[in-house]
């Protein structure tokens, strides 16, 4: 136990950053559990969160600005997919842009069709920065809620780290064989 603190100590909030870049939820909600344990520093917790998660956002808008269209030509039913829906995209933008990260499934791919359409970067950015930090703050401050509830029913979370670690694991594990499964072809 004392090695995964040590670990955590060292390497915690990269790996915040990192998983607020590809993961998210599952990460930060954890992150905000050791906020609670004690293992984290909230301020620093959330700095490290939100630098992943708007980092994250503002690469997959740059690869939608100079990628998607390779892509299209790679998938054209994906292409006549985004021509559906674009008028659509034009006349809701800025709520695609900051709801799109609080609906599952669409967080990577929202920023990269806007990117796509030539949605402004800076107004992406300010929106982006705006509700990342938003975002990052209902995850820890579950996650924090979590391991106060946890504590209040079971005792020392501490004793349940190794339990939230696998629940992570299966968690992830989960949603990486939904999106193998339904992934098309």
């Amino acid at each position: 136990m004392e090695e995964l603190q040590s670990f955590l100590l060292h390497y915690g909030y990269g790996l915040v950053v990192f998983g607020a870049l590809v993961e998210g939820e599952t990460v930060l909600i954890l992150a905000g559990v050791l906020v609670h344990q004690g293992t984290f520093s909230f301020p620093l917790a959330t700095a490290a969160a939100i630098v992943g998660a708007v980092v994250g956002d503002q690469v997959w808008f740059y690869l939608g600005r100079h990628s998607l269209q390779n892509i299209i030509r790679r998938f054209p039913r994906l292409g006549e997919r985004l021509d559906r829906v674009r008028p659509w995209l034009e006349r809701h933008a800025d709520w695609i842009a900051a709801g799109s990260r609080f609906v599952y499934g669409t967080r990577i791919a929202s920023p990269m069709v806007l990117g796509a359409n030539g949605y402004s970067r800076g107004r992406f950015l300010v929106i982006n920065i705006l509700v990342g930090t938003i975002w990052v703050l209902l995850c820890i401050t579950c996650g924090y809620l979590l391991g106060a509830t946890a504590q209040y029913l079971f005792g020392e979370v501490a004793r349940l780290e190794w339990l939230a670690i696998i629940v992570v694991l299966v968690i992830l594990g989960w949603r990486f064989w939904v999106r193998q499964r339904f992934k098309t072809p």
